[in-house]
């Protein structure tokens, strides 16, 4: 890459000198123009241009001068070259003093020096330059590519990327998970926090999203450099690139400057790089889509009335590492609202936890949810803690996934024993957890108030009433007076814009606490008395009657289920 620097060491500059500007001596030099006329707009797309002039305009409108150098510096220009002799014998003052202030290289020229000569010299070094990086660019191409012909992983990407560029290389997916990293360089803490908790961390994310980095890199399908921002432990340069496959955003991998700058290398590097981590990945996915389907026939075996013959189910469990007489228990992940490629990713992460845990287990991919079936080995006998074991696992998925677990419930089943001939056991497990998983889905999803909150995980033993409720028919539900007094309360919030629906569940669920109602509602004591005021009014209701409120509870309970 040329620069103001290394153009002053080229021979055609050498009757030139510098006389202002020092500190913008490494700015890049990519076109060179002429401009020598009144009132010119310097106004291009393109950047790192070196600029030529005699300095007609300037003496012509001399007001020019104290805004010309702000101006270029705004556009990206690289510097400029003054042919003295002409205009002016010496560069103005004003002009020396403002590129001194802003670092902006000012050359004076002999007026025997043509600028075609100028010209020529450094286009010819550009276009040299710009030759060599591509030569460099096709080459780092051809590499990464062949790991995709050689059947390599996303870690395998970062660490070839990575020596190639002597940079720390990332790749994470669309929920800022990271799946893959090479270290060849220093980095900074805001890095080494990612690596430790294998995700960007949620203050760089909200950042670049405050600073709109992810809808740039949407709509532009490029690479983004980002500065330092030592605030947040940024102290370092960086760049990102993003993974996307048609119009599907698969990722984004990341490298950091470390002690040498980022050059335009890097960033056609990193976009190769993108391009070949949405090969690998596009891979991946068909390949685990073949084996997703092949556990889920054997799962649907399992638990199927009209199971195989004992000796196919066993050639089946051999293939997947699955014991059928050990004990079993299932867990239901459900999900809404997440695109294939989250998907993929969300199953990657789930392997991964899985993998890290004591369990041996079986990850099936279906239509709206993962079944997971973990297996407890004989010497595991105690079901209580086995059960809790299970339990602790569901809530770790959920904190682990972190902003993808927005979308996400886990529901548990119970224990089943292991027996060979048995189907019931396992069927019935994966019918109770997934009957926890709707209703915590449907709890969560009708329940937006700041005050309410629906565990993600929930056990079916934890469900007690909610189960009844839940299957209660249509019949059942409009023949309920307390409904009736719900959905009273519900067109009253919906015409006042109120919120005396979640306070009674709130009020409720807290025991009839005047105090702990407040404070999980945010809201001052005599607010809340007024509004069980107007609940008790609308209702013609005493809430303080134990018999009305634990009907008014489960019909409540009932309205989040059903609607």
């Amino acid at each position: 890459m040329l620069t103001v620097r290394k153009a002053l060491n080229l021979p055609i500059f050498s009757s030139t000198r510098l006389v202002a500007g020092k500190k913008g001596l490494d700015n890049s030099i990519n076109w060179v123009h002429t401009v020598d006329k009144t009132n010119a707009h310097y106004e291009w797309e393109r950047q790192g241009v070196l600029l030529l002039t005699s300095g007609q305009g300037l003496y012509v409108e001399p007001k020019s001068q104290t805004m010309l150098i702000s101006k270029l510096t705004q556009l990206g220009f690289s510097g400029l070259v003054l042919s003295t002799g002409h205009y002016f014998d010496r560069t103005p003052k004003i002009i020396c003093q403002e590129a001194n202030r802003l670092g902006f290289p000012i050359i004076e020229a002999p007026p025997d020096l043509l600028f075609i000569e100028i010209t020529e010299a450094v286009l010819k070094r550009t276009v040299n330059d710009q030759y060599a990086l591509l030569q460099q660019s096709a080459q780092i191409n051809q590499q990464l590519t062949s790991l995709v012909l050689h059947g390599a992983c996303l870690n395998g990407l970062a660490e070839r990327l990575s020596a190639l560029l002597q940079r720390s290389i990332t790749i994470e997916s669309p929920s800022f998970q990271i799946l893959a990293t090479a270290q060849a360089s220093d980095v900074d803490s805001a890095w080494a926090h990612s690596l430790s908790i294998k995700r960007t961390a949620p203050e760089i994310t909200a950042h670049l999203t405050k600073n709109k980095v992810y809808q740039q890199l949407i709509e532009t399908s490029k690479p983004q450099r980002l500065p330092a921002v030592p605030a947040l432990g940024m102290t370092m340069e960086r760049m990102i690139a993003p993974i996307v496959v048609g119009e599907e955003s698969y990722g984004y991998i990341w490298l950091i400057s470390g002690v040498q700058p980022l050059t335009p290398l890097d960033e056609l590097a990193l976009n190769h790089g993108a391009t070949v981590a949405a090969l690998i990945l596009v891979k991946e996915q068909a390949v685990q889509a073949v084996e997703d389907r092949l556990q889920g026939d054997f799962f649907s075996q399992l638990i199927a009335s009209d199971r195989p013959s004992l000796s196919q189910l066993q050639a089946l469990a051999k293939r997947f590492n699955y014991h059928l007489n050990y004990a079993h228990q299932v867990l239901v992940v459900r999900h809404s609202c997440i695109a294939p490629a989250s998907l993929s990713s969300l199953r990657r992460s789930l392997q991964s936890q899985l993998s890290q845990s004591c369990f041996s287990f079986l990850l099936v991919a279906l239509e709206s949810h993962f079944a997971i079936v973990l297996e407890y080995h004989p010497e595991q006998s105690d079901r209580l803690i086995s059960e809790k074991r299970g339990e602790a696992l569901a809530d770790k998925i959920l904190s682990t996934l972190d902003q993808t677990a927005e979308n996400l419930v886990v529901g548990v089943g119970s224990i089943c024993m292991g027996e060979v001939e048995a189907t019931k056991g396992l069927l019935e497990s994966y019918e109770q957890a997934q009957e926890a998983a709707h209703i915590s889905l449907l709890l969560c999803k009708r329940s937006q108030s700041v005050g309410v909150r629906y565990p993600r995980a929930l056990a079916f033993k934890d469900l007690g009433l909610l189960h009844w409720i839940y299957h209660l028919t249509p019949a059942q539900r409009s023949a309920n007076a307390y409904l009736q007094h719900v959905r009273t309360l519900v067109a009253h919030d919906r015409k006042r814009g109120t919120q005396l629906l979640d306070t009674l569940e709130i009020y409720l669920d807290h025991g009839c606490s005047i105090s702990e109602t407040a404070k999980a509602l945010y809201v001052h004591r005599n607010t809340l008395l007024n509004r069980i005021k107007s609940i008790e009014l609308l209702c013609q209701l005493d809430l303080r009657d134990a018999v009305q409120g634990f009907n008014l509870n489960a019909a409540v309970k009932s309205y989040r289920l059903h609607g």
